[in-house]
């Protein structure tokens, strides 16, 4: 694995997590494969675990799978969720676990 900085997010099975060290990461990677899942960064990068770039989510996409997220975890008003940035997504994901 190529993963040096954290936190991030991890696009796995289009779910999103919030990845704070390499234990975490371990553990919800359990049982992907290696070329499985995607690595979102506070400064918009998106990149594959091994560490190649990849083609960022538009907006809408990202806002959904914050959406869906949440409510996964049990929280609600959702729908009131507007178009969500990346640097929106870390703020709503960071305290979820």
């Amino acid at each position: 694995m190529t993963i040096k900085s954290y936190p991030f997010l991890l696009w796995l099975d289009q779910s999103l997590a919030y990845v704070r060290s390499e234990d975490e990461l371990t553990e919800m990677c359990h049982y992907a494969g290696p070329d499985e899942g995607i690595c979102i960064y506070s400064d918009g990068r998106y990149l594959t675990r091994s560490g190649q770039a990849v083609t960022p989510l538009p907006a809408d996409a990202l806002t959904r799978l914050v959406q869906q997220t949440l409510v996964q975890e049990g929280q609600c008003c959702v729908s009131k969720l507007s178009e969500c940035s990346v640097e929106d997504a870390f703020k709503l994901l960071e305290d979820i676990r």
